[in-house]
């Protein structure tokens, strides 16, 4: 599946303009999954995570929330381990295969709340502290339902330099 979210991705990145550049996997460092350009200069890095169709057979112990911050943990790895100091901004895409779970989730999954209909937020559950953590690693999620984008999340960043040269490369 992996193959196929990124095919997704690549093919969303380059009809924006960028110039797309896998990196190639070894077995002793973790890396994101692309190198991303625009005038032949680097300005981000992409990792893609797949959220897999879950057909509920067999005992599972793995909420929607766990599955999405599984996810957003094993990228924040993948970024620390060649950006840790954002030279560049880290960019998470996750195509989602999963029909009962949606982008509203994701928000979840990282803030804790979710948006009522007013605008106003309810807390309904606790952010983990390796959440917390892996949010220093990743400043945008791209959320896709299958091959379709759907949304963006953007790390909340005091500063907000790496947003606004995400958002300067995605107008």
């Amino acid at each position: 599946m992996a193959e196929y979210g990124e095919s997704i991705v690549k093919q969303f990145l380059e009809s924006r303009g960028f110039l797309v550049s896998k990196i190639q996997e070894t077995t002793t460092t973790k890396t994101p999954d692309f190198k991303v350009y625009r005038d032949n200069k680097l300005v981000f890095y992409c990792e893609e995570k797949t959220i897999d169709n879950d057909d509920f057979e067999g005992c599972k112990n793995d909420s929607t929330y766990n599955a999405i911050t599984r996810q957003f943990h094993n990228a924040a790895k993948q970024f620390e381990s060649i950006n840790s100091n954002n030279e560049v901004p880290n960019v998470l895409a996750i195509v989602n295969l999963d029909s009962l779970k949606e982008y509203h989730d994701l928000f979840i999954s990282l803030t804790g709340h979710a948006m009522l209909d007013n605008g106003n937020y309810l807390k309904i559950r606790t952010v983990n502290d390796y959440t917390k953590k892996d949010m220093n690693y990743i400043n945008l999620c791209l959320w896709f339902d299958k091959d379709t984008f759907k949304n963006f999340l953007w790390r909340d960043d005091k500063e907000n330099s790496e947003r606004k040269k995400l958002e300067k490369l995605f107008e």
